[in-house]
């Protein structure tokens, strides 16, 4: 088992959490806004930022003490909260991804990692799988993943903290060779259908927003739930180009909303967050 520290603000990640879940939507909240703070936050003011997201107050108080147990918070006093140091790298590294969605273009590069690992290091095998899929990466054949060039740093920076680089290469090249098409390649080596279908679920989960909710409290609400919805996204999906992707691809639409919803709900919300916090 892998115990390097560096893994750890990956490992906080959380990709099959419930979304709209109150241990999902604090969250949200406390990437972003908790991890801005400089000092510690009143736990009644988390639990008041909670309640306006929809979060019921005693709901809240059990998911906080969920989020402590994960170390994504941290109960410096018995009244007061503060984001640990790997939660906010964690944070921070989701806030590149989340806010500056890419997509790749047919001249984009791509970035190859090959891999041989024997039979007894099977448990790091699994490590690599899990972080190379939740960076959007592709399984071309064991060993063999493929990911858009822009991902080459996270991709090294797993591999380097599962203790791995030296047992992978790394190659930059402009474009493979497809052996048949480059959609059908695609679809063999990620879940189209599954990216798919979460991006339909996130055009679904804001279809009640809408761009004139612009009072701080309700912007606020829908930023919030619009995050949460969203967050995952950015990552599962590496933004590959539109020549390999399929004619009913939704991630286009549900790019366009995300950006739109964000430049509506960004300022107003954080003008509520001030009214509770103070700073």
């Amino acid at each position: 088992m892998v115990t390097n520290t560096k893994i750890s603000a990956f490992s906080l990640d959380d990709f099959e959490a419930r979304t709209g879940s109150a241990t999902s939507i604090i969250r949200t909240i406390t990437g972003l806004y908790l991890r801005h703070q400089s000092a510690s936050v009143p736990r009644t003011q988390v639990v008041e930022l909670a309640t306006a997201a929809g979060v019921p107050a005693t709901t809240a108080q059990t998911a906080i003490s969920r989020l402590i147990d994960k170390q994504v918070l941290d109960s410096d006093s018995p009244s007061t909260l503060c984001v640990p140091s790997p939660a906010q790298a964690m944070f921070e590294r989701g806030s590149r991804r989340i806010f500056t969605p890419r997509q790749m273009s047919q001249a984009s590069q791509w970035c190859l990692v090959a891999y041989s690992l024997p039979e007894a290091l099977r448990p790091l095998r699994h490590q690599i799988r899990k972080h190379f899929q939740q960076l959007g990466g592709g399984l071309v054949a064991a060993g063999l993943w493929i990911f858009p060039e822009y991902l080459h740093e996270e991709v090294e920076a797993v591999l380097v903290a599962l203790q791995a680089r030296a047992q992978a290469t790394i190659f930059t090249v402009q474009e493979p060779h497809f052996p048949t098409t480059a959609k059908e390649a695609a679809s063999q080596w990620w879940d189209l259908d599954h990216l798919n279908s979460l991006h339909r679920q996130f055009l679904e989960a804001t279809a009640d927003l809408a761009e004139d909710q612009t009072q701080p409290a309700e912007a606020y609400r829908g930023y919030v739930s619009m995050i949460d919805a969203w967050r995952a996204l950015p990552y599962l999906d590496p933004g590959l180009p539109e020549s390999m992707l399929p004619d009913s691809w939704s991630g286009r639409q549900s790019r366009d909303r995300f950006l739109a919803l964000s430049q509506v709900f960004k300022d107003p919300a954080q003008q509520f967050v001030t009214s509770v916090l103070g700073s």
